[in-house]
């Protein structure tokens, strides 16, 4: 953390001496000075000439700049962040001296000055900085066990060795069901079980808006295909294995349920289908046409390799519940403070503050902190709380009630929540 920091402030002073000052504009482009930044001029909205805007020229400075050093680290950290920084590239590419305003393409050379601190710190330090966390994070579980003679490795042994169950594989005696076992447990079945479900596959996403009748029939003819052969695999299934061991493996039962709503879905659809080709009864067939979708989770079924990596998927949620309480806690402490903090802000849809994006209610809040912790346009909301409006009681009068603490919250909760918590 200490040598992260370092670095962002040594890139903070390099960016210092490269930019400061350099980053003001007029809002008038043909004015590239304080000075000449006065008085009015037209703005074409849309390059559209016949309706003219008369605007204010003002001199401003670009939100995110390098005068000093503070806000030289703040504007490397939303670069960071990957928020908003081909925008303060571009700016600083057509910076030229101090207090003028930009130039085109004036210093392209300054380029890498970004690139080597998305390299260094965005791409290395902070992924060294989260495997750190998680290393440490692994250490102090291990210190339970560290007056213990076995290792990592040998007490995960142990313990499946203790938890370990022997596999049941059933043989049927019958002779003619012992053919039909044989059928449905061999390679060459699973492999054509396997390459029927990618068939069925490519026919679900050959589907288009707008197709003729009769390429959608012929779809729908495969639909029917596809359901006979399942149900033909089932049939099969449970004369191989008969009802109590069919149904005692979880992904037979996941294969029947499958079959049932293919064959419900073709039942529905054929009821709710007059002649004319038009809907006679109204029923929402949507909920059973997901069946045939779900064809393709068979797939999980039918390698080894892709029911281990789901297993291994699986296992890893039982730490779950308690990353979603912290999570949740997080969560709660900073939509609390949000509320108490930028509630009074007035809504203005002209900013980030808005009528979907504001900090009035306990659940907007939650959802505005959701929508910075995925980091869309975090920066932006954090300006606008910085440059909010309040109105008086009486609701006549607005004042400027934005603060400098919104700096401290977002950037301690985009820290906590992605680089910690989500990781």
């Amino acid at each position: 953390m200490l040598v992260m920091f370092l670095l962002q402030f040594m890139f903070a002073c390099i960016g210092v001496q490269l930019f400061k000052g350099k980053l003001y504009y007029c809002t008038d482009p043909s004015k590239l000075s304080q000075e000449k930044c006065v008085g009015e001029f037209f703005e074409y909205s849309s390059g559209d000439y016949y309706k003219p805007e008369l605007l204010a020229r003002e001199w401003l400075n670009s939100d995110f700049n390098f005068d000093h050093v503070s806000n030289a680290l703040l504007a490397l950290f939303t670069v960071t962040t990957f928020e908003g920084w081909p925008n303060l590239l571009y700016q600083s590419i057509d910076s030229s001296v101090e207090n003028v305003g930009p130039i085109n393409n004036y210093r392209p050379a300054v380029a890498i000055y970004f690139i080597a601190y998305i390299i260094v710190i965005a791409f290395f330090m902070v992924n060294i900085f989260v495997g750190f966390v998680i290393v440490t994070f692994q250490s102090e579980g291990e210190q339970e066990y560290k007056n213990c003679e076995l290792d990592k490795n040998q007490r995960k042994c142990m313990e499946f060795a203790l938890k370990a169950k022997p596999i049941k594989r059933y043989i049927p005696t019958d002779k003619f069901q012992y053919k039909v076992w044989w059928v449905v447990t061999s390679r060459w079945f699973e492999y054509l079980i396997f390459i029927i479900i990618l068939l069925n596959t490519i026919s679900l996403a050959m589907k288009y808006h707008g197709q003729p009748s009769a390429y959608e029939e012929g779809l729908a003819n495969l639909n029917l295909f596809f359901t006979a052969v399942f149900i033909v695999e089932f049939i099969l299934k449970l004369m191989a294995f008969r009802f109590r061991n069919y149904f005692g493996d979880p992904w037979n039962v996941f294969d029947f349920l499958i079959v049932l709503g293919s064959i419900i879905d073709i039942i529905v659809e054929q009821v709710n289908t007059s002649a004319d080709g038009q809907p006679s009864v109204n029923i929402n067939i949507t909920f059973f046409r997901l069946f045939r979708v779900m064809r393709l989770v068979k797939l999980l079924s039918k390698g080894e390799g892709i029911r281990t990596l789901l297993w291994t998927f699986i296992k890893s949620f039982q730490a779950l519940p308690y990353v979603a309480l912290l999570i949740v806690m997080l969560f709660f402490i900073y939509a609390v403070i949000g509320m108490q903090v930028f509630g009074k802000f007035l809504i203005d849809d002209s900013t980030q503050i808005n009528r979907n994006n504001n900090f009035q209610t306990f659940p907007q809040a939650v959802l505005v902190l959701f929508r910075s912790a995925t980091g869309e346009a975090w920066q932006l909301i954090m300006l606008s709380c910085l440059n909010a409006h309040c109105d008086d009681k009486t609701g006549e009068t607005t004042y400027k009630c934005g603060h400098a603490f919104c700096y401290m919250y977002f950037i301690t909760f985009y820290m906590i929540c992605s680089f910690l918590v989500r990781n």
